[in-house]
């Protein structure tokens, strides 16, 4: 008996490494019904899980980090966190450049993020950092959707 719990170790890790992917795969749902219920009847282009949002430039303070997806729509991008419930809609008519970076409101991120300048609601030049899977690919999926740019010729 002493020696029991050192035999059954193993069957804690197997439950703790199911119970995360359990938790995950519950948090992706979750995500996908919110996105089926409010734009089911609209075509979703992309959808990217796991992207970082760093806030507005013209938001006060250094940039915040919250962790959500990426939808782009025919005609704008939704950003949602995860947790905190934020909501972040950026017009594609009002897009102006998507381009790489690695700082945000003049702090240096420490990382790859995929930039984009737009025209906010305030009608104000404003500046929004995502740090996405496959960068490129965004980027190229913005460009020519929302601000009608032709790919590259190749």
């Amino acid at each position: 008996m002493p020696g029991s719990f050192g035999q059954e170790q193993w069957l804690l890790i197997a439950l703790a490494f199911f119970g995360i992917i359990g938790y995950i795969a519950w948090i992706r749902w979750r995500d996908r019904r919110w996105i089926d219920r409010r734009f089911g009847h609209e075509k979703v282009l992309a959808v990217s899980f796991g992207v970082n949002y760093f806030g507005r430039a013209t938001e006060p303070g250094p940039p915040r980090r919250s962790s959500g997806f990426l939808l782009l729509l025919p005609d704008r991008l939704v950003y949602r966190s995860r947790t905190a419930r934020l909501e972040v809609e950026i017009p594609g008519a009002g897009i102006a450049r998507v381009y790489p970076g690695s700082s945000h409101k003049g702090v240096d991120l420490h990382q790859s993020v995929l930039k984009i300048d737009y025209i906010n609601t305030d009608n104000q030049r404003d500046c929004v950092a995502f740090r996405l899977p496959y960068p490129p690919q965004w980027a190229r999926a913005i460009e020519t959707s929302l601000m009608n740019k032709k790919p590259p010729a190749t």
